[in-house]
């Protein structure tokens, strides 16, 4: 069944049936390896390193999700005509980055829980680590790429802006 466009319902919302299968699949997988049993007890010590790390993977977590709305926002409304395009580029792979901050986040996030059930958590292990820096260095490039646009755009915004004033002086 073809579309005006050209391309038929299958290519269209076929994307978007393989996502929510994978959901579905990721979904299954983690009721399946969350199924064991959960004891864990800590020293006072251990509790402040966890709250340490969770707040901090909250807070890189808020202000990626934050950053991804402002993206959304200049793109979809904040800056007016053609100019957005000029460095569309740099939104898309900052929006990417940002994505891709709060996935490790989430990852870390699943770390840490599993090195709680098993009584075995280390602030200092390398997998931990691993995800951490992951964490904050794809933010941090998320946030270099989205100010490169902002910055692009108002000087392109504020050109434009300059010549309106003069042919109309």
């Amino acid at each position: 069944m073809k579309r005006r466009n050209g391309r038929s319902f299958l290519e269209r919302f076929g994307f978007y049936f393989g996502a929510i299968i994978l959901a579905v699949i990721v979904w299954r997988i983690e009721i399946f390896m969350g199924s064991g049993p959960s004891i864990y007890t800590a020293i006072p010590i251990q509790e402040k390193a966890v709250d340490a790390f969770l707040e901090m993977n909250r807070l890189l977590t808020t202000l990626a999700t934050t950053l991804l709305g402002a993206m959304g926002l200049l793109l979809f409304g904040g800056f007016k005509g053609k100019s957005c395009s000029r460095e569309l580029w740099a939104v898309i792979a900052g929006a990417i980055s940002i994505c891709l901050s709060i996935y490790y986040g989430y990852v870390a996030y699943l770390a840490v829980i599993s090195m709680l059930e098993t009584n075995t958590f280390d602030p200092y292990s390398p997998q931990l680590l691993r995800e951490q820096y992951a964490h904050f260095y794809t933010f941090l490039v998320g946030f270099v790429l989205f100010a490169g646009f902002v910055y692009a755009n108002m000087r392109t915004e504020d050109g434009h802006e300059n010549s309106k004033h003069v042919t109309s002086a």
